[in-house]
């Protein structure tokens, strides 16, 4: 058995969340391939010493304005002998994986959580709440990883790596433009600390106190659907089961009262703190540390204390 992993670059840099990927892949298959979307050299230095990491295969693009539908025929003509091809849960890997599922006409799998063994794993299902065992005995197995549920491999690998054939363009449509946004806090997907409101930090005020208090801690931040939906805070903040998932060591909510969309995408956090002025609030069911307080209060507490 052999896994092929899709290995994403951003800004010229190996994506965080291959080492966790690869660590996947090492568990269902035991041998693993990857497939470097772009052709920076720090990434080929980094992915390259992945251990468990066989062959790298790097795409001689730089890997910032791939089309679609060009990855996915680059990913289906190097797909023969894999028994496993692994996609992070992001948006990339998403927008790509069901096309190969299709192409290959297999069953895709969303979102794994574990691999137990090389035909079984586990995903959750209605936000969360459940986790679905699945067996999947079909010859390849295409799916979504949550790079968040693995813990990444060591870097004591030597793999091989290989200039491959520039993807060929699949459709008459080229991307003319991508703008990122740009922030000196930390990614919050990478984040080691995310502090996080909701609708208890009631404006736009509560949330800059939100944000200054996240520069103290060198934290990212974050927040619910809700008022990202009510244009308090921007789309890219937004956690949860429709927003970005999260593994942060400690992760502080400020008047957040634990929506079960907004917990499935904080179940991976090591540490979580929250703090509410109602005491009934779901999220203390789910807290290591709770505080029956005003969020904005303590906010300021925090910072002065800080």
């Amino acid at each position: 058995m052999r896994a092929l992993i899709i290995a994403e670059v951003i800004d010229a840099k190996l994506k965080s969340s291959v080492a966790s990927l690869v660590a996947a892949g090492v568990k269902a298959a035991g041998v693993v391939d990857v497939y470097l979307m772009g052709n920076a050299e720090a990434a080929q230095a980094e992915v390259g010493t992945l251990a468990g990491v066989e062959n790298v295969f790097v795409n001689p693009d730089s890997g910032e304005n791939l089309m679609t539908e060009s990855v996915t025929n680059a990913v289906l003509a190097r797909a023969e002998g894999y028994t496993h091809i692994f996609f992070d849960a992001g948006t990339f890997g998403k927008s790509i994986m069901p096309r190969v599922a299709v192409k290959l006409d297999v069953q895709p799998m969303t979102d794994v959580i574990e691999v137990i063994d090389a035909e079984t794993f586990v995903r959750p299902i209605y936000a969360g709440s459940i986790e679905a065992t699945l067996k999947n005995e079909q010859a390849v197995k295409v799916a979504t990883i949550r790079s968040t549920a693995f813990d990444p491999v060591e870097k004591t690998g030597n793999a091989k790596i290989e200039q491959v054939a520039a993807m060929a363009e699949a459709m008459k449509t080229r991307k003319v433009s991508f703008e990122a946004v740009k922030s000196d806090r930390p990614a919050l997907q990478s984040a080691k600390i995310v502090v996080a409101g909701g609708r208890g930090l009631g404006d736009e005020a509560g949330f800059a106190a939100l944000e200054a208090l996240a520069d103290k801690l060198g934290a990212a931040v974050g927040a619910t659907r809700a008022v990202v939906d009510l244009g308090l805070c921007p789309n890219d903040w937004q956690v949860g089961q429709t927003g970005k998932v999260i593994a942060p060591d400690l992760y502080i909510a400020f008047g957040i009262s634990g929506a079960m969309q907004h917990l499935s995408g904080i179940k991976d956090a090591k540490v979580v703190v929250a703090i509410n002025n109602d005491p009934e609030a779901a999220i203390f069911e789910v807290a290591d540390y709770g505080l029956v307080m005003d969020a904005k209060e303590a906010i300021e507490a925090l910072k002065a204390a800080l």
